[in-house]
């Protein structure tokens, strides 16, 4: 076996202390109360201040509210960029589900929702 000395330590030199993964997750603090549960489902915008329903993807799903991806449509040709009303009603076909929402955050083609009812479920019509 070779046994190397140590390189000589300066007083003046410190090594570069890597942040471990504890303190990577404590630096970062969740702001959510309720869990998310991812998703992709078609929905529709609909508000007395649009013309027509807008298109949308639901990604993430959680009991107070969800992240939904604007859609660039025939009749949302702005996508992420379109302007929306502050409120409301997120139409969840599939699920056929609908709740008023307001909008909490924005980012690019994703936008932030919470709930301010409770969902509301559509009965199933006869033709």
């Amino acid at each position: 076996m070779i046994v190397r000395p140590a390189a000589p330590v300066r007083a003046d030199v410190q090594p570069a202390e890597r942040p471990s993964a504890i303190a990577q997750t404590v630096s970062f603090i969740e702001r959510r109360f309720a869990r998310r549960k991812a998703a992709s489902a078609n929905a529709q915008i609909v508000s007395a201040d649009l013309t027509v329903p807008l298109s949308c993807i639901v990604r993430d799903v959680s009991s107070t509210g969800a992240r939904i991806e604007l859609a660039v449509a025939p009749e949302n040709p702005l996508g992420g960029r379109a302007k929306l009303p502050a409120n409301f009603t997120l139409l969840m076909r599939m699920d056929r589900m609908e709740v008023d929402c307001a909008i909490a955050w924005r980012n690019g083609p994703f936008v932030g929702v919470r709930y301010v009812s409770t969902p509301r479920f559509q009965t199933r019509t006869s033709r």
